[in-house]
């Protein structure tokens, strides 16, 4: 008979003689513990949402939402991080909500930046960074992947492009290459990056959300030249430690909206035309939108309590 490692207590990540008790997926689903004075809590923050583009750049996906664990008092109340909300038009992405227990507090991912602006200050307490944009006309430098930040590393900067604090470095803008960088590889992982390009025959392919224990949102794909007859695709959603990203969406100059990014307790969502992909339950990043579309929103975060 196989084992579960998820659900068997004693290959958790906690002390031993812990077992998870509650899984609060909303700050109305938490019971305080009685008789109890400390318990060991998991905090995910939520996701940041993808960013929107007319026809003045491609944008990158959200960050997955920060990961935090440890001791704390037993509060009589507690936050669980909503993932960032959904946008559309030339609107930047918004950054998840923090997850906060007690003495254990998780950021959330950061929104993704468009031609609108987007977020100015380091998300806090470890959300990862969102995906960097291209905007037109497009360089001829080689977009770079975001480098690799876990927990405690020095964070890593993409060599262009968009770059916020986080647990994931963000992916650096495709530019020359018309491929968008991957999101940087973490605990939790920074969101693709967009790419363009002015050619009408060119390929374009969204940078791909970081891999980690939560995944970033997938960038978006556009080429802004007159009848464009290449192929359109926005990037995958990071894939999660237990779960797979969504795939990005695909079409002969159409499309290319990047997919969710794998949250702790499920997949990422799909992109769908224009759409980008929703970030899986548990802190997932959330897709870009394809040009004129609607970004996927962050995955809302959660808390797991063990005593």
């Amino acid at each position: 008979m196989g084992i579960d490692i998820y659900n068997n207590p004693q290959f958790a990540d906690v002390p031993i003689g812990l077992r998870l008790r509650q899984t609060i997926l909303s700050a109305s689903d938490y019971v305080p513990p009685v008789h109890l004075n400390r318990v060991f809590a998991v905090c995910i923050g939520g996701g940041g949402s993808g960013a929107s583009e007319t026809t003045a750049g491609v944008c990158g996906g959200g960050g997955a939402g920060g990961f935090s664990q440890g001791w704390t008092y037993v509060p009589a109340s507690c936050l669980v991080g909503l993932g960032g909300a959904a946008v559309t038009g030339a609107s930047a992405g918004n950054t998840g909500e923090s997850t906060v227990f007690g003495m254990v507090i998780a950021g959330g991912g950061a929104g993704a930046v468009s031609s609108a602006g987007g977020p100015t200050v380091a998300v806090s307490v470890g959300g990862a960074a969102a995906g960097g944009r291209v905007t037109f006309p497009s360089s001829s430098s080689v977009g770079g992947n975001g480098a690799v930040s876990y927990t405690g590393a020095p964070l890593g900067v993409p060599s262009n492009g968009i770059s916020y604090t986080g647990f994931g470095a963000s992916g650096s803008g495709g530019t020359g290459d018309r491929t968008g960088g991957a999101g940087g590889a973490g605990v939790s992982s920074g969101g693709g990056a967009g790419a363009g390009s002015t050619t009408a025959a060119a390929n374009v392919t969204g940078g791909a959300g970081g891999r980690g224990l939560i995944g970033g949102g997938g960038g978006a794909a556009y080429s802004n030249a007159v009848s464009p007859t290449g192929t359109w695709t926005g990037g995958a959603g990071g894939q999660g430690d237990r779960f797979a990203g969504g795939a990005g969406s695909s079409g002969v100059g159409s499309n290319g909206a990047g997919g969710g990014g794998a949250g702790y307790l499920a997949a990422g969502g799909d992109a769908s035309g224009t759409t980008g992909g929703d970030g899986g339950l548990g802190g997932g990043g959330g897709g870009a939108a394809g040009n004129g579309g609607t970004s996927g929103k962050g995955g809302d975060g959660v808390i797991f309590l063990y005593y």
